[in-house]
Parts: structure tokens; C-alpha cells; sequence
């Protein structure tokens, strides 16, 4: 299986890779990775998994179709949704409040085509971003 690993870091992706393995074996060399470049003092470590949805004007190639279906794919007029799991690996956060600002992290999530891995660098540098909560908003509102 592809897996797709990013490493974005205040609103940009310091790190795109596309690694062939077991997801689950693959994520657990990226907590590695991150626990090896965390500093505690400074944040916490956070392993979160969710549902991230994509939105893909429609028509779509059956390539795409075939690929898609697998992504509890639904269509609404003329834009079909997916949902991929992505899992965000943040090394370097802050509190503030109740909210927590991510400014270091590595998503991983199963590598689909370029179209969905440009919408996960998109989530990446938005959850990264100096702007963060206005840019999160926009993403779930997506």
C-alpha cells in the first residue's frame, strides 16, 4: 500500500513522501520520527486520527470513480464528497484556551492520487498556518 507522509511546519510542507508499506507500520515510523525531534518542555506530543472530507466537482473519470468508491463517496448536485483518514502527528503546539495551535506536525494518511494528496497539503498548511483558526474554520466548513 502507498502511504502518503507530509511534515508541514508554520504553513508550508517542509516534507512530501510517498512510502510503499503496511499503513499502520508506516505511522508508527512516523511517531518515532517525531518523538526523536519533540521537545517536551516546549509542547505536547499529539497522535490524532480523523475523517477528513474532500469535495471533487464532478464529472469524474471511472478511474477515479473506482478509486473513490472506496471512500464512502457521495455526491451532492454537481460535487461528489470523500472521506480519507488522516492521522496528525503534532510535535509542536501550544494551548491556548481550549484550542490548540499546531505549528509542527507530520499528517499521514493512504496515498489515493495526486488530487487527494494536494487536498492533505492543503489541510496541512492550513493547520500549520500562522492563521490557523481562521483557515481551520474554512477547512471544516468545506
Amino acid at each position: 500500500m502507498k502511504v502518503l507522509v507530509l511534515r508541514a511546519e508554520l504553513g508550508e510542507i517542509k516534507e512530501k513522501n510517498i512510502v510503499e508499506g503496511e499503513f499502520s507500520n508506516v505511522l508508527k515510523d512516523v511517531v518515532i520520527k517525531a518523538l526523536t525531534i519533540w521537545e517536551p518542555q516546549k509542547s505536547d506530543l499529539i497522535v490524532m486520527k480523523h475523517k477528513h472530507e474532500i469535495s471533487i466537482k464532478l464529472p469524474i473519470k471511472k478511474e477515479q470513480y473506482d478509486l473513490y468508491s472506496q471512500l464512502n463517496l457521495r455526491r451532492k448536485g454537481d460535487v461528489a464528497t470523500v472521506e480519507v483518514t488522516v492521522y496528525l502527528v503534532s510535535f509542536e503546539n501550544q494551548w491556548i484556551d481550549d484550542n490548540i495551535i499546531d505549528s509542527k506536525v507530520f499528517i499521514v494518511a493512504p496515498y489515493i492520487d495526486e488530487f487527494i494528496s494536494e487536498k492533505i497539503e492543503e489541510l496541512a498548511r492550513g493547520i500549520t498556518s500562522p492563521e490557523h483558526g481562521e483557515e481551520e474554520e474554512e477547512i471544516e466548513e468545506e
